[in-house]
């Protein structure tokens, strides 16, 4: 029995031992393998942390004059988030009570490490030092997007870009609401003008108005300037009504329910939007800023225009009021919503006047024939009646020229009378607004 077991022993024992042999090696691999797994999630937990405390930089509870809050998302062709922190931070240099909040959007995890990695590389000292903060959207956040509704005939591609918008906005200022006494919201391919803290503040001084919102671009979202206590309310508009309307119809509502009843634009504005590829997929445009310093919108003529008074029938948009036609500075204008065959723009001027030229320019400054007037008449006056309860009519009128795309340049007859005043009539049906850019009145030399 023995002599047996040793028989099979010496057949088979090797052949155990290496089993046993490489069943251990097998539970060591997969040890081995465990353990690298868990250090490698623990690096990559320790990688975000030290993003998150990087991030997190300075920030502290102590409340600043101005938060600036930036959302961003990665864009198929390019990367305007770097130019755009770059112009802000710039001209931040020696300012104090300022600090940026970028909001990073995209769905994509590559996407957003991408952004990080970029913001940390870019802008370190920055964030070290509190200046620039980063957070991110949650993905809970984006839950509601699964069922949209669509509105204004918009695509479902569009409805649910600008209702992703409105949650990443939305959450962005609810972080904002309350750490700093004013929020400014920028997007992320702009750029800035030099000195815009200070144009900030003195523009805020010279409005004497209650007031909800300044603006310091007239292009869509850019430049939107509020109290940071109100912050909150915008948020919640937005989160309410993300699939309603886009954010900039929005903003709308909030006016009316603030109870601001005028907008205010500072003229020219302080950011150019300069992003060729849209945030929205495929999409491409060129838009800029048409009053801004970019490049400054300037009167060509250096005119007499003596002090009058302005009346229109023509509806004003926003704060492009009437009286900026006539005016002499630069970056002023007025702009209406469609005009109607009969409407008039009547010019009174408070003393009578010898004139020798008049000079009326429409449509937007750098771009051919955009909300220009399609057919007007220019008619001066001579005599002013007074109506009871309602403007002073310009009467014993000559028709003394018309406008050619939206441009009229006469030189006015000589006359026994005076003019008293002038006016611009609308004589032709047009279904785009109309921009009345500069109104240029030259006196006659000697009064003769």
């Amino acid at each position: 029995m023995l002599r047996t077991s040793l028989r099979i022993f010496s057949r088979w024992g090797h052949r155990v031992a290496l089993t046993l042999l490489a069943l251990s090696v097998c539970l060591y691999l997969n040890t081995l393998w465990d353990y690298l797994q868990v250090y490698r999630n623990e690096d990559g937990i320790r990688q975000k942390q030290r993003f998150e405390e990087v991030a997190a930089g300075e920030m502290t509870n102590q409340k600043t004059w101005l938060m600036i809050g930036i959302p961003t998302v990665c864009r198929k062709n390019e990367n305007y988030l770097s130019s755009t922190l770059s112009s802000v931070v710039n001209h931040l240099r020696g300012v104090k009570g300022v600090s940026v909040v970028v909001c990073v959007c995209d769905t994509r995890r590559e996407c957003r490490e991408n952004i990080k990695t970029n913001l940390t590389r870019t802008f370190l000292p920055h964030i070290k030092s509190g200046l620039i903060h980063v957070i991110e959207t949650p993905g809970k956040l984006y839950t509601p997007l699964s069922s949209l509704k669509r509105t204004f005939n918009d695509s479902e591609e569009r409805v649910h870009w600008r209702s992703k918008q409105n949650l990443d906005y939305s959450y962005l200022m609810q972080y904002c609401a309350n750490r700093s006494d004013y929020y400014l919201h920028l997007e992320d391919d702009v750029i800035t003008v030099p000195n815009f803290i200070d144009k900030i503040q003195n523009y805020m001084e010279s409005v004497n108005k209650p007031w909800a919102m300044l603006e310091f671009s007239t292009l869509g979202f850019i430049g939107k300037f509020f109290k940071s206590n109100d912050v909150e309310k915008l948020a919640s508009l937005l989160r309410a009504f993300y699939n309603e309307q886009p954010c900039d119809y929005l903003i709308f509502f909030y006016l009316k329910i603030m109870l601001q009843h005028d907008r205010f634009f500072r003229i020219p504005s302080l950011f150019q939007h300069k992003g060729h590829f849209s945030s929205m997929p495929n999409l491409t445009r060129n838009i800029t800023e048409s009053f801004s310093h970019f490049p400054a919108f300037k009167k060509r003529f250096n005119s007499d225009n003596p002090d009058a008074k302005i009346f229109t029938s023509l509806s004003p948009w926003m704060s492009f009021k009437p009286k900026f036609a006539y005016s002499t500075s630069d970056n002023e204008m007025f702009w209406s919503t469609t005009p109607r065959v009969g409407d008039h723009y009547t010019i009174i001027f408070k003393t009578p006047q010898r004139l020798s030229r008049i000079v009326v320019l429409t449509g937007k400054a750098h771009r051919n024939f955009v909300d220009f007037l399609h057919g007007g008449v220019l008619v001066i006056g001579t005599d002013v009646k007074k109506i009871p309860q309602t403007d002073n009519a310009c009467s014993n009128l000559t028709v003394v020229g018309h406008f050619d795309r939206g441009t009229v340049d006469v030189n006015v007859p000589r006359s026994p009378k005076p003019t008293k005043c002038l006016i611009i009539k609308v004589t032709k049906k047009q279904d785009s607004w109309l921009i009345i850019r500069e109104i240029a009145v030259f006196i006659r030399v000697g009064g003769q």
